[in-house]
């Protein structure tokens, strides 16, 4: 059922479910607002703007199966907002609870936060963590309709199947993947979904062989912005030798993929020592500069929402890029530039100074304008 265009608050959309195989006896809806539906092909108005999880059962015999899609109810002002799905391994460094509190006080469109591992075993905690920072930013003036759903994700790294082809690889499906898919099937097809992950990327990775086996077309409906690797490689960065293959997937995939290295997003840093005063007073400000050390700390996953605002805006932060072609284990996980554009891209060198502005003034609860800027070429957002 995804969507062919952006739904507005206030205006009728149109859902439809189709079936595999075989004649269905009955699509029972729920429109995530209270309200429900029932048959193959259905309209309906969102009262009110807001992220809704629709769902529809399909009922054949004794059998039932469930769809579900995350719908952004847009107002004229959010509807070329970019839209972003975050992914974090939230109790591994004390960068992510940064990265976080920036995408939460951005104007970025914030659709959900996935959870995941840091090498297996902890997305519990992970998860725990997640809910930490957001609850920290309702005590520090988010509104409630910007707290976003958490969404369980993989607790374990992705195997390489004995083929080495990513396709035949096992998926790890938990929430967080069936979330990417529920995205992916609400957006636009003028405004795909980034997701953000800035761990291991079982799932993204997981939720692409999902979308394989059911048959759904992914390009042009998400695209995954990754925080890891170092230099020309995937496992030499602590994100990517936590799950490797994982990454190999998605840059096999086709799926539009830019990658930030370690060492390219590490020139955003903080000295807490002598840079305090950066850090915004309210609950939420404070945290990060309790529990960040008192050192230079690398800011490595922030970069990631400076990336999707300066090319949303063109602001020129993002300064320099290359297509690759990422390797697997054969090649042990290294990549390599080609001249010819395909799906997957590096970037190279960014503006760190404004990066790192942008993060401090959004903290602070003075973001870079998105809402209500008119649409930008295809290529540049």
């Amino acid at each position: 059922m995804p969507l062919t265009a952006p739904a507005l608050a206030g205006r009728e959309v149109t859902f439809a479910a189709t079936a595999v195989e075989g004649a269905p006896e009955s699509y029972v809806w729920d429109f995530g607002d209270g309200q429900t539906a029932k048959g193959p092909r259905v309209r309906h108005i969102f009262a009110r703007p807001g992220i809704y999880l629709v769902k529809v059962s399909v009922r054949q015999g004794p059998f039932t199966d469930d769809c579900q899609a995350l719908v952004r109810a847009h107002t004229p002002e959010t509807l070329h907002a970019p839209q972003v799905l975050l992914d974090t391994d939230a109790k591994n460094e004390q960068d992510d609870q940064h990265y976080l509190a920036y995408a939460l006080f951005s104007e970025l469109d914030v659709l959900g936060v996935n959870s995941t591992h840091h090498g297996g075993g902890q997305e519990p905690i992970n998860y725990g963590e997640i809910l930490r920072v957001i609850e920290l930013a309702k005590q520090s003036g988010l509104p409630a309709a910007r707290a976003p759903r958490v969404f369980h994700g993989a607790n374990a790294p992705l195997e390489a199947p004995d083929s080495g082809d990513w396709r035949d690889t096992e998926p790890i499906v938990t929430e967080a993947s069936e979330a990417i898919l529920a995205a992916a099937r609400g957006a636009s097809p003028d405004n795909p979904v980034w997701i953000v992950p800035v761990g291991p990327g079982a799932n993204p990775a997981s939720a692409i062989l999902q979308a394989l086996r059911e048959g759904i077309d992914l390009r042009g409906r998400i695209r995954i912005l990754w925080l890891g690797g170092s230099r020309d490689t995937i496992s030499h960065d602590f994100n990517g030798r936590n799950d490797p293959w994982s990454i190999a997937v998605i840059g096999r995939s086709g799926i539009e993929t830019w990658i930030m290295p370690a060492p390219v997003s590490a020139r955003v840093a903080i000295d807490k020592r002598t840079e305090g005063h950066l850090y915004a007073n309210h609950p939420l400000g404070q945290y990060p500069k309790r529990i960040v050390p008192a050192r230079p700390k690398a800011l490595y996953d922030t970069t990631t929402p400076a990336t999707i605002i300066s090319l949303r805006l063109g602001l020129g932060w993002v300064k320099s890029v290359e297509w690759i072609i990422v390797g697997g284990p054969e090649a042990g996980y290294r990549w390599r530039r080609t001249d010819k554009p395909g799906s997957v891209r590096v970037i190279r060198d960014i503006d760190q100074q404004a990066m790192k502005r942008d993060l401090f003034e959004t903290i602070k609860k003075r973001p870079t304008r998105l809402l209500g800027a008119p649409p930008v070429p295809r290529g540049l957002r």
